[in-house]
């Protein structure tokens, strides 16, 4: 996945940068023709995967940090 503009994607990671969130970050890797009820339910796969990172409030992304996909399940959802 290549990173939308202005947007730093790590081979391992996409780095949070100023005014992201969990859901954006989440809606832009699903892409554009993502439902609101598609984001709903993976938003909280990703911040399973990523708590280490992101710490006690999913709603508090912050710049600099690096979070990750969680691994496909499978029936091959991401």
């Amino acid at each position: 996945m290549s990173a939308p503009a202005g947007r730093t994607a790590e081979p391992a990671g996409i780095v949070v940068q100023r005014g992201d969130s969990l859901w954006g970050i989440v809606a832009r890797h699903l892409g554009p023709q993502a439902s609101a009820a598609e984001v709903a339910a993976q938003w909280p796969r990703w911040y399973a995967a990523n708590r280490r990172v992101i710490g006690p409030e999913p709603d508090r992304v912050l710049p600099g940090q690096i979070v990750r996909a969680p691994a496909a399940t499978a029936d091959g959802e991401q």
